[in-house]
């Protein structure tokens, strides 16, 4: 006998990247390097600390087998099951999850590939057994960039930001929005500051993209085609969802009359047993009124907020990737909870006697003699040559440097290759790009266009 586990963990990394194609143009973004490990193996390390034994990626099919390869290389215990859609269409991760809903017989853990954490699941999971949620939510207090000037043209980077309304008293999630979605003023309606009379709105709070989905979700979602995002779509209409009960049978009419298959209720019906339990039990989820435990509704979504001293970073913008690689040697130890930092892998070849102690050296590296490297990552199979020196830098995959070369503050892009004597600073390579000798760039992208319009 087989037993079914009680939920089942889906990774999307089938995005590809378009808030940042300057250094995605050329590589999945799961792929990305950040400090020791893949960007992507962050969210499976974190599932497989929580205890999960098994996973499904949702991968770009022209991506898997790249994706694949390295993983296979990172030592992981989990069990990973790819599962490769199209990248011809622009799916959403909502689309992503509507492909899955044949293969998810349980409820479902959803976790984004470009989540780089120390907080435990744990909390999230635990509210949403406590409750019998049919969604639950975690949120981070937003992660300051300390102040760090990101390679490329300057600009004034404006963060997403959403309105979160959490009802302090129960950890109700009643309100989900884009704060783009209003320009000065934000009503609620009267039924839901009835219905919900501690409710504290957030400016501030980062979605984790981290959701646990009661599987009668992943169904309803399957009925609803035109949703595209989870996010964005389908989390707000649910959250939405509450405030509404469902609907009545017509007097004099039969109940198939009134029945509508797609009906969000439809989905979401509870079994008699459980209600028949919660309203023989003295626990009730608030107070100050005479009503039910959670006031009847069959429908509910809870919020998690992590504690401001805790790390997360959604690393989907530049300036996140940057600063993301600031911290994350540093975080290490809460990440992984304590498990062993090789900053310099085994097999590089090393000739350099100038690289500090903050320098990650990835596999195959070669440092040539007369070299020097301060706070910075070197790809795989990636060459400098000598009197050349790399600063603060993101160095990523198969990129040459060649002699002479200053490379400060900059990300260079898997391919790439830099001339003898190019003077380099705060300036974003795009793969494969080759920069000329003796150039000076400074603040720049440096890349070939049609690279950039790749996605």
């Amino acid at each position: 006998m087989t037993l079914q586990a009680e939920f089942q963990a889906v990774v999307l990394a089938a995005g590809k990247g378009s808030r940042m194609p300057e250094i995605t143009s050329g590589k999945p973004k799961c792929l990305l390097p950040v400090g020791t490990k893949p960007l992507v193996w962050y969210p499976l390390y974190k599932l497989q600390q929580s205890g999960f034994t098994d996973v499904i990626l949702v991968v770009l099919e022209q991506q898997k087998s790249e994706i694949q390869s390295v993983l296979d290389k990172t030592e992981l215990e989990i069990k990973i099951e790819y599962f490769p859609i199209s990248g011809k269409e622009d799916l959403g991760t909502a689309d992503s999850l509507r492909m899955l809903h044949d293969r998810l017989k349980s409820d479902v853990l959803v976790v984004s590939c470009d989540l780089v954490s120390d907080v435990s699941l744990k909390g999230v999971l635990d509210v949403f057994r406590m409750h019998d949620a049919s969604v639950a939510s975690l949120f981070f207090h937003s992660q300051g960039g300390d102040g760090l000037v990101v390679p490329g043209p300057k600009s004034k980077h404006k963060p997403e930001r959403d309105l979160v309304g959490i009802d302090v008293q129960t950890n109700r999630l009643v309100f989900l929005a884009s704060a783009s979605d209003f320009e000065s003023e934000l009503s609620l309606p009267r039924a839901l500051l009835k219905k919900h009379t501690h409710i504290k709105m957030y400016s501030n709070l980062v979605d984790s993209h981290i959701y646990v989905l009661k599987n009668w979700v992943v169904k309803y979602l399957n009925s609803q085609q035109s949703f595209s995002t989870i996010k964005g779509e389908l989390l707000p209409h649910i959250v939405k969802k509450q405030l509404s009960k469902p609907p009545k049978v017509t007097e004099g009419k039969s109940v198939l009359s009134n029945f509508d298959s797609e009906d969000i209720f439809n989905f979401a019906k509870e079994d008699e047993f459980s209600i028949a339990i919660r309203e023989t039990s003295s626990f009730n989820d608030h107070s100050g009124d005479f009503r039910g435990t959670y006031h009847g509704d069959s429908i509910r979504c809870y919020a998690v907020v992590a504690p401001k001293d805790c790390y997360g970073v959604r690393v989907n913008t530049l300036p996140s990737y940057w600063t993301v690689n600031n911290k994350v040697n540093e975080k290490w130890d809460k990440i992984t909870n304590g498990l062993s930092l090789a900053l310099k892998h085994p097999k590089i070849e090393n000739k350099s006697s100038q690289v500090d102690d903050k320098c990650v050296i990835w596999e195959g590296a070669k440092l040539n003699e007369k070299t020097s490297f301060k706070n910075s990552v070197i790809g795989s199979n990636t060459e400098v040559h000598s009197f050349s020196r790399v600063f603060n830098s993101i160095v990523m995959n198969n990129v040459t440097i060649k002699e002479k070369v200053a490379l400060e503050n900059c990300i260079v892009s898997d391919g790439a290759t830099i001339e003898s004597g190019c003077q380099i600073k705060g300036c974003l390579i795009g793969s494969n790009h080759t920069v000329p000798e003796q150039s000076e760039h400074s603040q720049e992208v440096l890349t070939d266009t049609d690279r950039l319009m790749e996605f």
